[in-house]
């Protein structure tokens, strides 16, 4: 558990050893980690809801194309799409 300054901290984390890191926050801190060039891959889990409007988290700057990995369905109705930045 880190606090502060967390793209920095993220950053930090990254440059470490060990696996695979998932973070989970508000659209402010997905925004600030895109802008902040530190997102290896995007999840997107599209859900048949109607929830309203939302903050959008591609808004900021640092917003690269992105290049789909793999999407996979779920009887649910929910997919899960996997992206990377592209380039």
């Amino acid at each position: 558990m880190v606090s502060g300054d967390l793209p920095r901290e993220v950053n930090a984390l990254k440059a470490g050893e060990g696996g695979d890191m998932a973070v989970f926050g508000g659209a402010g801190f997905a925004s600030a980690l895109i802008a902040a060039g530190l997102v290896d891959e995007f999840q997107l889990f599209i859900n048949p809801a109607v929830l309203g409007a939302g903050r959008r988290i591609f808004d900021q700057g640092g917003f690269r194309n992105l290049r789909l990995l793999g999407s996979k369905a779920y009887a649910c109705g929910m997919v899960v799409s996997r992206y990377a930045p592209a380039g």
